[in-house]
């Protein structure tokens, strides 16, 4: 491949080569990148045009730099898109990766003036309250701190959510099904506890999102809090109408 110039600037032009090559070449996590000298032959780029595409993508975690041996693919990172029902283990899979959960604690709590507002639900309502760090293969990637409606679930508590699917338990015991929800996403820093559980360190930055997860009727089923590292997670629009995902040709460019 020779990248065509067409007034890109010579780092753009690389960066996309790159992506091309890995895409090209089947590179999965884990796989080194050929040498520099021959990757920018292969592209058609300039040796400083590759050094500056390579950094960015490494800021980016798409590549990282071991030192002594080489540039490596890291494993792509799930990705949540907004259209689309939130379902995290679905999302891992998508990439390629093996979900997994560490559950904090899972209890049953009444529902406060805050939570009450949040959810739509009267004040002292039953919730489940549950908290997991979340996993893409090894890697802590999220904290969710979920809140399901008790009323629709009763006796759900007696799950073993360590190894179970929130959303897999309310469709298939109690025919529970999400609908629609809304989020909003906002940037945090990692709280001491927070950092300690994703492994990263104190003030890290984090994505901090709240969603509500309704049945199509409209009831509440779910309120999350959740902190994620954008180094391992990624959000997107599809550019489809809410709850409709585009052919998978549409959507390849997800994929780094």
């Amino acid at each position: 491949m020779s990248v065509m110039s067409s007034g890109i600037p010579p780092k753009d032009r690389a960066q996309e080569g790159i992506l091309w090559h890995i895409k090209s070449e089947g590179l999965k996590g884990g796989d080194r990148l050929m040498p520099e000298r021959e990757l920018a032959e292969k592209l058609g780029v300039s040796r400083t045009a590759l050094r500056a595409a390579i950094t960015q993508l490494i800021s980016t975690h798409v590549l990282e730099s071991r030192q002594g041996s080489g540039t490596y693919v890291l494993p792509p990172k799930p990705i949540n898109i907004f259209q689309e029902t939130y379902n995290f283990s679905d999302a891992v899979r998508r990439a390629g990766r093996e979900p997994g959960s560490v559950l904090v604690y899972a209890r049953l709590i009444e529902a406060d003036g805050d939570l009450a507002d949040r959810t739509g639900l009267a004040v002292g309502a039953p919730l489940f309250e549950m908290r997991r760090v979340r996993f893409a293969d090894d890697e802590p990637v999220a904290i969710e701190t979920a809140y399901v409606n008790y009323a629709i679930c009763p006796g759900i508590e007696a799950h073993d959510f360590a190894v179970e699917s929130l959303y897999d338990v309310l469709a298939g015991e109690y025919d529970v099904h999400v609908g629609h929800g809304e989020e909003r996403i906002s940037i945090a820093r990692a709280t001491a506890d927070e950092a300690s559980l994703l492994r990263v360190e104190e003030g890290s930055p984090v994505f901090f999102e709240r969603a509500l997860e309704r049945q199509a009727d409209g009831a509440p089923v779910e309120y999350l809090k959740a902190v994620i590292l954008p180094s391992r997670y990624r959000f997107a629009s599809n550019g489809c109408e809410n709850g409709s995902r585009p052919k998978e040709v549409k959507s390849a460019w997800l994929t780094w």
